[in-house]
């Protein structure tokens, strides 16, 4: 039985039309989020190249002139990103629709709920994308394929979870070692699910 499962979630893992799609999607979340941490070192007017997770560091670690307002000013990056996140979990969905139906559904939804609500209050709804990871790393974790990249996958969200929710009005260098480790992790999780995606069986 424990064979028969190993061999249908490696039929699962061979690349398809939908798993590079995540693929490509997912490759283009690791460019904003490598964007984000150039953001950081080079000057462009508004955001430039900062996406709502290097905001929150910057305002905990106090590093550059940002403020909550930041937070509030309508970012097509934030939004291009929710929308990748979806589609990069879309694509783990012929594996881990196995795991439970309705969970993946809502995690592939979650990302798109959070562009509604941005829209709508120009402040909340990004943390859709950590709230979905962390649905996509629980389904992992149920997984055979993909169990080593869930434990990976709740640890990044996790952090940056509480690093959203404890950022305040003023500086906080703890919040902010959290967010940026959660950072790297989040960029080494999406990493390591393209290349699942493109057939990587490590």
């Amino acid at each position: 039985m424990v064979r028969a499962e190993e061999a249908i979630e490696a039929a699962d893992l061979r690349p398809t039309g939908l798993s590079r799609a995540g693929a490509i999607a997912g490759m283009l979340v690791v460019a904003i989020l490598l964007m984000g941490a150039v953001g950081l070192a080079v000057a462009l007017p508004g955001l430039g190249l900062r996406n709502w997770l290097v905001v929150l560091f910057q305002l905990n670690s106090g590093v550059g002139s940002v403020s909550l307002d930041s937070l509030r000013v309508f970012n097509p990056l934030d939004v291009a990103a929710l929308v990748l996140v979806g589609v990069t979990f879309l694509g783990l969905g012929p594996t881990l629709v196995r795991v439970n139906r309705i969970w993946m559904g809502i995690a592939v939804a979650l990302p798109f709920v959070g562009i509604a609500v941005l829209l709508a209050t120009n402040l909340a709804g990004r943390s859709s994308a950590m709230a979905a990871g962390l649905v996509i790393a629980f389904l992992m974790l149920k997984s055979r394929a993909f169990k080593s990249l869930g434990y990976l996958g709740i640890l990044a969200n996790v952090l940056l979870l509480v690093g959203d929710f404890a950022t305040g009005g003023s500086s906080a260098p703890v919040v902010a070692a959290v967010v940026g480790a959660g950072y790297i992790l989040l960029l080494v999780w999406y990493v390591w699910i393209v290349a699942r995606l493109l057939g990587w069986r490590r």
